[in-house]
């Protein structure tokens, strides 16, 4: 079969007209989107602007009251979750001290649990150690935490961890099963300077990865989104307001209108920055009068 008559490749992720209330609130109004396998897609936007929302709807831990979602071609509703799960990887800023407080707080991993045992956890999509992994998994995490600095801590608990080291150790467990989709939600949130550019530049090593899996990164850091990215989905209100390469949607127009201020952009060395502008909120006083 050639190229031309080849299939095309069903993309990483498509949902179509998301609408999800929650109390009577709408949260996410009729947003649709497409991430193509191989994709690096930034989603930028101010804390509760419905960033999270939408990532845990792709994940199947929020159903939508309308729309459809497609991940790894399988329809949410019509799949395995857990089957699924196994095929992606989820980093996030959450830890969690036992399996009960899952759904208080978002945490894809037990706290309690040694480094190695807790990267184990990725190989079966669970939250703590449900399942006894085999000698071979188990080395496998080990070097994973090996690859992200963390040689030295094994058999520490993550509780004993600082901030930074726990994040790391969840993108290795993100990565032990050499996910198609790797999904970051806030990755860097709570990290020091050097904690965030370490984790960034894994970030890095694994966009240069074959074969390269498809990334959602869902930060509200314009500086954290990579400058080669292919696309960034600028999100505001619950509606994906702009989507298209870095250069086109990182405008001082379209970010200041999502953040509520008057930013500038800029880009050096290869990554963009923002810089909120001296009285930015100035206009917002005038029009109300004080």
């Amino acid at each position: 079969m050639s190229d031309a008559t080849r299939p095309a490749a069903p993309p990483a992720i498509q949902f179509e007209n998301v609408t999800l209330h929650r109390g009577g609130t709408l949260i996410l109004d009729g947003v649709s989107g497409r991430i193509g396998g191989g994709e690096t897609v930034a989603l930028l936007g101010a804390n509760g602007s419905g960033k999270t929302t939408l990532s845990r709807v792709m994940l199947g831990q929020m159903w939508p009251s309308e729309g459809v979602v497609h991940v790894l071609g399988e329809r949410l509703g019509r799949t395995e979750l857990r089957k699924l799960r196994r095929r992606i990887g989820v980093v996030n800023g959450a830890t969690d001290l036992g399996p009960g407080e899952l759904r208080r707080t978002g945490a894809i991993v037990d706290a309690r649990l040694d480094a190695v045992s807790a990267v184990c956890t990725g190989f079966f999509a669970t939250v703590s150690q449900f399942e006894k992994p085999t000698e071979e998994q188990r080395d496998a995490a080990a070097e994973l935490l090996r690859i992200v600095g963390l040689g030295h801590r094994l058999s520490h608990p993550l509780l004993k961890l600082s901030t930074g080291e726990q994040r790391r150790a969840v993108l290795a467990r993100a990565l032990v099963t050499k996910p198609e989709l790797v999904i970051l939600d806030e990755p860097t949130a709570g990290l020091d300077l050097p904690g965030r550019e370490q984790l960034l530049a894994a970030l890095a090593d694994l966009r240069a990865a074959r074969p390269r899996p498809t990334i959602l990164l869902i930060t509200h850091h314009v500086e954290e989104i990579p400058g080669d990215a292919e696309r960034v989905w600028l999100m505001q209100a619950g509606r994906l307001t702009h989507d298209g390469p870095p250069a086109e949607v990182l405008q001082n127009d379209a970010l200041s209108a999502a953040f509520g201020c008057d930013v500038r952009v800029s880009h050096d060395h290869g990554r963009y920055w923002v810089q909120v502008a001296a009285n930015p909120w100035a206009g917002a006083r005038a029009a109300v009068g004080t």
